[in-house]
């Protein structure tokens, strides 16, 4: 028999562990405000980086700005290639990048705490290289001593977020997914650079393993412009302190790790349908930084989950809300689609115990759907157009094919369509086109793409089509 007091403690300490499980830890990362230093010097470099554009001013967001004109007096031009570097390896994309920082020991010390999950091995060399070159520039540029110096700003930022944060939220998040994590984790990060609105943000949700268990982490930019002042010491509000977006962030970003952890190993199942991407959502997901079909689908699925815990919690009003935002505003049209499969999913837990077992069932929404639907709820003409495209090259080029957002030219797979030989400098290819066309050309690989007459290096050709046509381009060489 056990003493009754001996049963109090232990149900009080059984209880003590699962608030644990279920509280928020806000935190400040030096390896992400690092990487986040550069993304803006990359930026501003080439003019735009993802949604950076780096020529604008940045004064709304201080403690960047502070930071960018810190860094301006000196070369950065290694750092700056590095990254371009790296890029080139990992695609136009912040995910893994957050990722392996976050597993790394905080800088300036080497190795990771935790081990990188990539299985592409020249992404992971890529991205282990880059990560010990911002630990060397984080020392050259003495980073570790601005952090500190800057400490009541980042001490600032981190309080805002915690007093926002609703008590218990946690919980019902657990409660809608059916699981727990080890810890929650919010990494503000006012170094992020992002486009100038009432109210902006930008945040990125890995979740990794540890011995004890998985930790779901977020990275929050700021997200509210402050007013400039004179000397960074003067601010007495950090960018943080909307309660409304602090709310939906944590839903967002902490349910990246309740739902991207299950979709991975249906990654092959989700790129059946990637057709969906080039010929429909291309447009509209592109500049959103989901160009990437699995990531469009879990973003889609993220975002259903938003309005379905909403409404699980009695607010009607903000589910609407996030509807109009996420769909009318931001183009995720399929939400409506996964909603209805969330439904049976919230009216069979005893068969569906967590999200993870209702995956399959809720993936069937892109089974379901084609391109023609998609492009009609994105308000897009479902007309197609033959093209006839003649290019002119150099000698000795050899093959050479077209990537763009249709199925007939390859879906973006720059080896799958090869142009017609028509002559020793001539190839030709024809094929139908939906009225919104981009493509590429290249010898096989994007480190072989064209450098065409008129079209600036590394961009599309872009076109919007209104009847059969025919064009006609010069190929001036190859990037390699």
């Amino acid at each position: 028999m056990i003493d009754k007091s001996i049963l109090t403690l232990m149900m009080f300490l059984w209880a003590m562990n699962l608030k644990s499980q279920s509280k928020v830890d806000v935190e400040f990362n030096p390896n992400i405000a690092t990487y986040s230093i550069v993304e803006y010097l990359v930026a501003k470099h080439q003019g735009r980086l993802f949604y950076i554009d780096g020529t604008t001013d940045i004064s709304y967001l201080p403690l960047a700005d502070f930071a960018n004109r810190e860094m301006a007096k000196y070369d950065n031009s290694k750092i700056i290639k590095a990254m371009q570097d790296y890029l080139q390896v990992a695609g136009q994309q912040q995910d893994l990048t957050y990722q392996v920082l976050l597993k790394h020991n905080v800088f300036p010390a080497k190795g990771y705490a935790f081990p990188i999950e990539e299985n592409d091995k020249a992404k992971k060399e890529a991205v282990e290289k880059f990560a010990e070159q911002l630990r060397e520039f984080y020392i050259e540029r003495k980073l570790g001593k601005f952090f500190k110096d800057q400490s009541h700003f980042i001490e600032g930022a981190k309080n805002e977020v915690r007093k926002n944060i609703p008590a218990g939220y946690m919980t019902k998040m657990e409660n809608y997914y059916g699981q727990k994590f080890l810890a929650y984790r919010f990494y503000v990060n006012p170094l992020d650079v992002i486009p100038y609105s009432d109210v902006f943000w930008h945040g990125n949700g890995p979740m990794f393993k540890s011995n004890k268990g998985k930790i779901a982490n977020m990275i929050s930019s700021a997200y509210v412009p402050l007013k400039k002042k004179n000397n960074i010491k003067d601010y007495t509000e950090f960018g943080f302190n909307h309660p409304e977006t602090t709310n939906f962030l944590i839903t967002h970003e902490f349910g990246h790790s309740f739902v991207n952890q299950y979709l991975g190993q249906y990654e092959s199942k989700i790129n059946e349908s990637n057709n969906l991407m080039s010929e429909a959502f291309i447009g509209k997901m592109d500049g959103q930084g989901y160009s990437y079909w699995p990531s469009c689908v879990g973003e889609h699925i993220v975002r259903t989950g938003e309005i379905r815990i909403a409404l699980a919690n009695g607010n009607p009003e903000l589910a609407e809300k996030l509807r109009q935002q996420h769909i009318k505003e931001n183009s995720f049209v399929l939400i409506p689609d996964f909603e209805k499969k969330m439904e049976i999913y919230e009216n069979n837990r005893k068969k569906y115990k967590s999200f993870k077992d209702f995956v399959p069932e809720l993936l069937n929404v892109l089974d379901e759907t084609s391109v023609e639907k998609v492009r009609a709820k994105l308000g897009l003409p479902n007309e197609k157009y033959e093209v006839t495209l003649t290019v002119k090259i150099p000698e000795n080029s050899g093959d050479v094919y077209i990537a763009g957002n249709q199925s007939a030219i390859g879906n973006w797979n720059p080896q799958k369509i090869k142009l017609n030989k028509t002559g020793e400098t001539t190839r030709q290819i024809t094929f139908e086109s939906y009225p919104d066309l981009r493509f590429k050309l290249t010898k096989g690989s994007w480190e072989t793409e064209a450098k065409i007459d008129g079209i600036e290096e590394g961009k599309d050709v872009s076109l919007s089509l209104d009847k059969n046509t025919i064009l006609n381009y010069t190929i001036k060489n190859w990037k390699q």
